[in-house]
């Protein structure tokens, strides 16, 4: 943390030397632990993209606020030439964990935690390869399964009979998201009967269960451009949908826009976090909100880190252990829709319900 300012003052039997931290008084000596550093490198999208690079950076606020002798700081990449640098700035400093967030940044934290096999890292929403790894968590989300909650709550509600979804990038980790929404559409179609139509991502067969999300889609090419999805959002809208899930971080605030723009009748499910939390002055915009659990995740890396029981491997998050969740509204959302989307939930814990969109035909 740069240069290290030290102070002495004497008075009395008693010293302190500040930047030491060492204490002595009448004989005895106390030295005071350093400060535990987390830190964050996130993707383009920024630290304020009221998405997951948010929930990253509030997982370590949340362990600060439990171990005061965490210290957390973040570097934000604007491009990914930054991804490597940032990193490395970050171990040159002396951080306890390293935390890395998006699919971007598999290749700079492979090679980072490759070089570096002393340093601990986590990955937001990979799983990098390394070499016997004893010092990387990857921090993963079975997000179709609460995006499967969230298509049967934009298909009971819609009033249009058409809803809507779009991605930031084609990767697995926006995929599945969008897989998980069109088939709690095509399983709500099917369950009442109903002929619901879902725009922006035709699913094709794929292995699921190993991570092939396979279909066409329309996607912006990034997770920043709030005019693109602005642009696309207007014209789901104009094709009849009443209700859009944007998958892609900061750019869904676009998608905000347009339902602002659009009027009364209008909406938008938020993707990662609590919309009403973290963009809460749009709230009224948000049906719900299909979330991972980013920052309990980043929170737990950073404590176990900072304890010394931190555990390399993988963490899914589910909708059983809390790590994948859809958060509605009471106060909008009927109470027998609720029940129902209780009932469902338990049927996917179980496995009872099929998250593959082919299980169900297409509307």
């Amino acid at each position: 943390m740069g240069s290290i300012r030290r102070l002495a003052m004497t008075l009395g039997a008693a010293s302190l030397v500040l930047g030491t931290l060492t204490v002595s008084v009448a004989g005895t000596v106390a030295t005071a632990a350093p400060k535990f550093k987390a830190c964050v490198v996130t993707d383009i999208g920024g630290i304020n993209d009221k998405s997951f690079n948010a929930s990253a950076y509030q997982g370590l606020k949340d362990a600060a606020k439990i171990n005061k002798n965490v210290q957390i700081s973040y570097l934000s990449s604007t491009s990914e030439a930054d991804y490597a640098p940032n990193i490395n700035s970050f171990i040159n400093k002396g951080c306890g964990i390293i935390i890395t967030v998006g699919f971007l940044m598999d290749g700079a934290t492979a090679k980072a935690a490759n070089a570096h096999p002393n340093q601990k890292f986590a990955i937001v929403d990979d799983v990098p390869t390394v070499k016997k790894n004893t010092h990387v968590l990857a921090l993963t989300y079975a997000t179709n399964q609460d995006g499967f909650l969230g298509g049967y709550l934009a298909a009971a509600s819609t009033k249009t009979g058409t809803v809507a979804t779009y991605g930031g990038m084609n990767f697995p980790t926006v995929a599945i998201y969008m897989d998980g929404f069109v088939a709690g559409v095509r399983y709500y179609d099917k369950t009442m009967g109903a002929a619901v139509k879902a725009l922006g991502w035709t699913p094709k067969p794929g292995n699921r269960a190993k991570g092939n999300f396979a279909g066409s889609g329309t996607f912006v090419g990034n997770f920043t451009d709030q005019t693109a999805g602005k642009t696309i959002t207007a014209g789901d809208f104009a094709a009849g949908a009443d209700i859009v899930f944007p998958v892609a971080g900061s750019v869904g605030l676009g998608s905000v826009a347009a339902a602002k723009a659009a009027g009364p009748g209008h909406s938008i499910m938020w993707v990662d976090s609590d919309g009403c939390v973290s963009d809460a002055p749009d709230c009224t915009y948000f049906i719900g909100s299909v979330t991972k659990g980013v920052e309990s995740s980043t929170k737990n890396a950073v404590l176990t880190a900072a304890a010394g029981t931190f555990k390399a491997g993988a963490y899914l998050g589910t909708l059983k252990n809390g790590g994948a969740a859809l958060i509605i509204d009471a106060k909008t959302v009927p109470a027998s829709l609720r029940a129902k989307i209780k009932s469902i939930t338990a049927g996917i814990v179980t496995g009872k319900i099929s998250l593959d969109p082919n299980s169900y035909p297409a509307r």
